[in-house]
């Protein structure tokens, strides 16, 4: 074979692939494509899972239409006639400030449009693929039917989600003030969705800085993170009324009371069940330690920090309760690091454990869409009562998988914790 010429030796190992700015063109093009596919022709929503009621933003549309209701002097909590589905207001009374803003029910669209292109222009700066496979791991998670199910209704999940973005970069900043700034960050989300106080665990990163800068953001985060909640006391009695007719279930749902409900543990039983469940998994990946001598593996902080954020928020609405599908689009913060982790990290353990997760992550992510399709080109030849019996097999089907995910997502949260409180303790 003849040698190379000088000119073919200067040839980079990367010339003809495609840059890292062009598949990040792809992946906006792919996603706007996608996305816009179901603006243009949304009668096709329910051949991916989701109730198209006819209407978009209805989510946002709930929160504007209960402020509205209070500007009329009525009783929000009570169904609300000025809502299309008459839904009492069920979130903090934070929201309520809104309607002091000037915005009603008229103003719907465009909230709903400035919240959607804030959550994708955020989403999409935080994935930069630098190869055609993760960039079809980015459409995976993307365009997945959760993430579609809360940009088609505003859920103001999308709001939690843009609050929490600042929390990461503020953690890794060299400035100490930054770290208060997360505390106060956390504080904030809590006082709008109540379980965005689970991200205070992130709060134990170290990320190169002192002892007691950190303790320091943990004092802060747990001092305000308790007085919100302390002044969310009366939502939390209002909403345990109002729960048993919201109640999360079936397809597009998660949640570890989906298997409890069957042996007739709801309730308050089933969060403590939960809770010990998160545990018990817990202390079983303590003692295991699969992660030890594992170092970082050379991948960033940040990617790392926001993989140990979403996981947090996921594992603790997981164990807590049920969920509607749409607070999967945390789901997006797991995939750069999980991407790096099963490809570049040099312990062959968390190179399996990555692959595992991400499996299942993929799985979950599109379980229900794919068992919708099946159904919806089923409809019409089948009788609907076998297809929703149909339906509620596959979903207690797909348990186990679901709970090996959060399994799996405790495991890198016992690492997370342990290496942070060892790092915290020694310094």
């Amino acid at each position: 074979m003849n040698a190379p010429t000088t000119a073919q030796a200067d040839v980079p190992a990367s010339a003809g692939r495609p840059s890292p700015n062009f598949l990040w063109c792809l992946l906006v093009l792919g996603t706007a494509t996608y996305f816009g596919l179901f603006v243009a022709r949304p009668a096709l929503l329910p051949a991916v899972g989701i109730n198209y009621l006819g209407v978009w933003f209805l989510d946002s549309f709930a929160i504007l239409a209960s402020n509205d209701a209070l500007a009329r002097g009525l009783d929000v909590y009570a169904p609300n006639a000025l809502d299309y589905l008459q839904r009492p207001h069920v979130y903090s009374h934070w929201w309520l400030g809104l309607g002091n803003l000037g915005l009603t029910r008229a103003s719907n669209l465009g909230v709903g449009l400035a919240l959607t292109l804030a959550f994708f222009a955020v989403a999409l700066t935080a994935l930069r693929p630098r190869k055609v496979g993760e960039l079809l791991w980015y459409l995976c998670i993307l365009c997945s039917s959760p993430v579609l199910l809360a940009v088609h209704r505003a859920n103001n999940d999308l709001v939690v989600f843009l609050l929490l973005a600042g929390m990461v970069p503020c953690l890794v900043s060299p400035f100490p003030s930054a770290r208060l700034v997360a505390a106060v960050i956390v504080a904030l989300a809590t006082g709008l969705k109540f379980y965005p106080a689970a991200a205070g665990l992130l709060l134990l990163a170290g990320a190169g800085a002192s002892s007691p800068t950190v303790r320091r953001g943990l004092l802060v985060g747990a001092a305000a993170i308790t007085l919100v909640l302390a002044s969310l006391v009366p939502d939390l009695q209002r909403m345990g009324a109002m729960l048993p007719h919201v109640k999360a279930e079936g397809l597009m749902s998660f949640g570890a009371g989906n298997v409890l409900g069957i042996f007739g543990i709801f309730g308050w039983a089933a969060l403590a069940v939960g809770a010990a469940a998160a545990v018990a998994i817990g202390l079983a990946f303590w003692r295991a330690n699969i992660f030890k001598d594992a170092d970082a593996g050379g991948i960033e902080p940040a990617e790392w920090l926001r993989f140990v954020l979403g996981a947090t928020l996921l594992t603790a609405c997981f164990f807590t309760g049920m969920n509607f599908g749409y607070r999967w689009i945390f789901a997006l913060w797991l995939g750069p690091f999980l991407w790096k982790a099963l490809r570049e990290h040099p312990s062959i353990r968390v190179r399996r454990f990555a692959a595992i997760t991400a499996g299942l992550m993929g799985v979950a992510l599109w379980a229900d869409a794919f068992a919708a399709v099946i159904l919806t080109r089923l409809s019409g030849r089948i009788p609907g009562e076998k297809l929703v019996h149909w339906a509620d097999r596959f979903f207690l089907f797909e348990q186990p998988l679901t709970w090996a995910f959060f399994a799996c997502l405790i495991g890198w949260l016992v690492h997370f914790t342990r290496t942070e409180t060892r790092l915290l303790i020694s310094r």
